[in-house]
């Protein structure tokens, strides 16, 4: 089959896609940040690319599908191999993917032993349509990350948890020390599996003060989302045999996930509350907010501020039908490759891999019963148990997991407390939409014996389980119900496309009773994408939050006061907030923005958090301290190197500039400004 060459029609979408594109790129990265964007992507997706070009040739839909996210997966690994032994140069952009693209050689021996979908006609304007779900989502809202207004730099608070803690664990990376450092505790490594964000790392090192991080990041972003979505479709087709039905799926599950805007509507109109208080809602979580259960995340949300996990569903789906889609039942080579795919995964979103490991071994599990080929399992399980093992020890090695003493571990097993919360109420607030169509494609598939969602099925199981009966410690119980629901929805993309492709073969009474049900249930789910899409650009709401104000703003002094510490401080120094006196909006203040590490933070991106609460208690003394000698002497052991002091410290510490005062020999003010006030540390013999 020769490579798609778009003609007509076809070709007017494609122009129109990619202009859209660079469009966005432009918008939201700067023209240089556009370009670099493209330029660095290109080639770290060119492996997989090549790689499903060579286990089926031709098939342009596979490789256009799958081969970016696998590409992006490779690379990185082989960029941590390059990371590892001390390289540091933007050459790792060129190297890393021209080092993953040599596997497409051995893999030409495994040519047809897959099922893959095969291109149809209309597959290209399909996935062009899925494709400009992108700008539609991220344009507006990218747009005014960071944005210069006149009150300062604003950036949407509900969101910054995701996108500063990304700023934060960037800005350690790119600074080359292996392991990476851990900004929020001193004397400790990055408990975060961070391999995911080394590119952007190698790219922010080589550009650093040419490119705003910000216009990095969010070009990235585009890029990453695109293979996202591609990937998607690329799923959804391997139930799916029309393109248009496919490409309604995702859109479908992307924009119409949730009834949680129509509950929210409702909710204020039957307390007599304005509507427009919603502004001050976080609307994809009105199932906890409002009814006490499990929230579950849109998928539009994965655009917004999570390539790293979206780059770990697409592996994660890719590795599980590496697995399911083989042609033969015994194949060691098959399932080694499934195991290295998994394995990637492994190092970009630890937990998404332990979802996709459950609903693979489920679905061997059925193999195995159904065909009694027990020593069939047993090869096939040892082969893929080998490089999925060796990631673990990887992970092990780069201290992912933060073994704090006393055996406090990171996963909780048991019921979740939040799940068995009002779970039916919560789940179809959360996720009716897409559960009510999928019903019809389940029953549709069902009629039709499609033994090919079977997959998706197990999937869907195997999270369900995981979302009841496991929890990641100090995320307030709601860890498992992100990661579980966005699996999820990405595992019923398909059987809602097979629910809307079955009705369109409908006649008569029960095709308009069937689209007039599919339009009723959209009108009531748009609302919530409708209103999450214009909270999270809406940095003009300014107010207090539940904890934290709804748009995080640097004001010009502040922003002067970090931009000197990131000049004239040495990377590796120490600088130190009070955390309790920041708010959960600002707990990234330093490591994000002056790019600088703390003695000890409250990072929300950590667990377990004991060390850092207690570590944080400690640190307030530093501020408190009616002795300013005492508090020198701790800072000067614990080996902070500067003391800022902002507006929370002045609120909570009255007094503290003048107990500073005091001992301006060894404690001297290096800059002060209408915002905030830095102290150097002097330690003896220690020069910066």
């Amino acid at each position: 089959m020769a490579l798609v060459r778009p003609k007509g029609s076809g070709l007017v979408l494609a122009l129109a896609t990619a202009a859209a594109y660079a469009a966005t790129l432009v918008i939201v990265a700067s023209p240089a940040g556009a370009a670099l964007a493209v330029l660095s992507h290109a080639p770290l997706a060119a492996p997989g690319v090549l790689a499903l070009w060579a286990v089926a040739p031709g098939n342009w839909l596979a490789a256009a599908a799958f081969g970016p996210m696998l590409g992006f997966g490779l690379s990185s690994t082989a960029m941590l191999g390059y990371w590892a032994l001390g390289a540091r140069g933007a050459w790792l952009l060129a190297a890393a993917p021209m080092t993953a693209a040599l596997l497409a050689w051995p893999l030409r021996r495994l040519r047809d032993r897959w099922s893959l979908p095969s291109p149809a006609r209309g597959d290209l304007a399909a996935l062009m349509v899925v494709l400009l779900l992108v700008p539609l989502v991220v344009a507006r809202p990218f747009s005014r990350v960071g944005e210069q207004r006149p009150e300062g730099k604003a950036y949407r608070a509900y969101f910054t948890a995701d996108y500063v803690w990304r700023r934060a664990v960037v800005i350690e990376v790119s600074k080359g020390e292996f392991l990476p450092r851990n900004p929020y505790y001193v004397n400790d490594s990055l408990h975060y599996y961070w391999v995911g964000h080394l590119p952007d790392a190698v790219e922010y090192r080589a550009v650093r003060d040419r490119i705003d991080l910000d216009r990095l990041l969010l070009g990235s972003s585009v890029v990453i989302d695109a293979a996202f979505v591609a990937a998607v479709y690329g799923l959804a087709r391997l139930a799916a045999p029309v393109p248009w039905s496919a490409a309604a799926g995702v859109a479908w599950v992307c924009l119409l996930s949730s009834f949680e805007g129509t509950a929210g509507l409702w909710e204020h109109w039957r307390k007599g509350a304005p509507v427009t208080l919603l502004r001050y809602f976080n609307v994809d979580a009105v199932a906890r907010w409002l009814y006490g259960g499990m929230p579950i995340d849109g998928l539009h949300r994965i655009l917004w501020y999570q390539p790293h996990h979206a780059t770990a569903y697409a592996l994660g789906a890719i590795g599980l039908f590496a697995v399911v889609r083989r042609r033969r039942i015994q194949d060691p080579e098959v399932f080694f490759t499934a195991g290295v795919i998994l394995g990637v995964t492994a190092l970009i979103s630890t937990f998404v891999t332990v979802m996709f490991l459950a609903a693979v071994a489920l679905v061997e599990l059925v193999t195995t019963l159904r065909h009694r080929a027990w020593w069939t399992v047993v090869v096939n399980a040892a082969w893929a148990a080998l490089p999925v093992s060796v990631a673990a020890a990887i992970a092990t090695a780069l201290q992912y997991v933060d073994n704090q003493p006393g055996g406090l571990g990171v996963i909780r097993l048991g019921i979740n407390s939040l799940a068995v919360t009002r779970p039916v109420l919560s789940t179809f607030v959360s996720a009716g939409p897409v559960l009510l169509v999928a019903a019809g494609g389940a029953w549709a598939a069902w009629r039709q014996r499609r033994k090919d969602v079977l997959p998706f099925a197990a999937l869907v199981l195997t999270s369900v389980a995981i979302y009841f009966y496991v929890d990641v410690r100090d995320h307030q119980d709601v860890y498992v119900g992100w990661r579980v629901g966005h699996v999820v929805f990405i595992a019923l993309v398909p059987i809602v496309a097979l629910a809307l492709a079955d009705l369109r073969r409908q006649t008569g009474v029960r095709a308009a009773l069937g689209w007039t049900g599919v339009a009723v249930v959209g009108l009531f789910a748009a609302p919530m994408f409708l209103i999450d899409a214009f909270n999270t650009q809406d940095v003009t709401n300014q107010e207090p939050g539940p904890g934290f104000r709804w748009t995080m703003v640097l004001t010009p002094p502040e922003v002067e006061g970090l931009e000197w510490i990131r000049t004239h401080t040495g990377q590796d120094a120490r600088v130190q907030v009070d955390p309790y006196s920041r708010d959960s909006t600002t707990w990234a203040f330093v490591p994000a923005f002056a790019e600088r590490r703390m003695g000890v933070g409250l990072p929300l991106g950590l667990v377990p958090l004991e060390k850092y609460l207690e570590g944080s208690k400690r640190a307030r003394w530093l501020f408190e301290a009616p002795d300013p000698a005492g508090a020198f002497a701790l800072a000067e052991r614990v080996g902070i190197d500067y003391l800022v002091v902002g507006p929370p410290e002045r609120r909570d510490h009255p007094g503290v500039e003048d107990r500073y005062a005091q001992m301006g020999a060894v404690l001297p003010l290096v800059f002060k400004n209408d915002a905030l006030a830095i102290y150097e540390v002097k330690r003896p013999g220690h020069v910066r």
